[in-house]
C-alpha cells in the first residue's frame, strides 16, 4: 500500500514539475494606478523574460509564459511549493490605456508593466437641430 501511494505521489509531483502539465497556473500581480499610468507588479523569479508574453488591449492586460524546474533526475522530492510549468493570469483593467506606448521590463524577480492612461477628452455638450 505504501509502494502504491509512493508511486502516485511521485507522478503527482513529476507531473507537476514538467510543462506537459495542462493545467496553468496564475502567478501574483499587484496593479496600482498612478497620475498617468497603470503599473502592474508580477512576481516571476526563476522565469526567463524571453518565456514571458505581454499580451494588452484597452481594458485586459493578458500575460503569459512558462517557469521551468531548475533540476533534472530528481528521484525524490521532499517538499514542492513552488509552482512550475505553464502560466497564464488576466487582468480586467479599472481604466482605458494607451496601447502603444505600453512598456515592460523583467528584472530582480519581478514583471514590470507600466501602461499609460488614456487621456478622456472633455464632456462636450452637442446642439440638437
Amino acid at each position: 500500500m505504501d509502494k502504491q501511494f509512493g508511486r502516485i505521489m511521485r507522478k503527482m509531483v513529476i507531473t507537476r514539475m514538467t510543462s506537459s502539465s495542462f493545467s496553468l497556473w496564475e502567478p501574483p500581480v499587484d496593479l496600482y494606478e498612478s497620475d498617468t499610468d497603470l503599473i502592474v507588479f508580477m512576481e516571476a523569479a526563476g522565469i526567463d523574460a524571453q518565456q514571458i508574453k505581454v499580451v494588452v488591449e484597452p481594458r485586459m492586460l493578458t500575460i503569459k509564459g512558462e517557469r521551468k524546474c531548475p533540476v533534472n533526475g530528481i528521484s525524490t522530492v521532499h517538499q514542492l511549493e513552488i509552482e512550475y510549468g505553464r502560466f497564464e493570469r488576466q487582468l480586467v483593467l479599472p481604466r482605458r490605456i494607451d496601447t502603444s506606448r505600453v512598456i515592460s521590463e523583467c528584472r530582480h524577480g519581478f514583471l514590470e508593466v507600466r501602461m499609460p492612461l488614456l487621456k478622456t477628452q472633455n464632456t462636450v455638450e452637442i446642439v440638437v437641430k
